[in-house]
């Protein structure tokens, strides 16, 4: 698995600056060569970044409205993103 920076998008190489546990997640604290940090959050169902790619999208997949990142719920139609 590789591992990008979420804000310039450079491959990240070499083990965590840190681990612990977080509620049902393993996370992991990476540097990036441009010496911005990022959370690698690893859980049974789910993988994310904090901060999140700049690139992701939070579409929803009910009715394809374009939602904020940080939203949990559809601004239109109220599905769980």
């Amino acid at each position: 698995m590789s591992i990008s920076c979420p804000k310039c998008g450079l491959e990240v190489f070499g083990p965590p600056e840190r681990e612990w546990r977080f509620q049902q997640y393993r996370v992991s604290r990476f540097r990036c060569e441009h010496g911005d940090k990022f959370n690698l959050y690893s859980g049974a169902s789910k993988t994310f970044t904090i901060p999140r790619s700049m690139v992701e999208k939070n579409e929803c997949k009910s009715c394809a409205t374009h939602n904020p990142l940080e939203a949990i719920y559809c601004k239109n139609c109220g599905t769980k993103l």
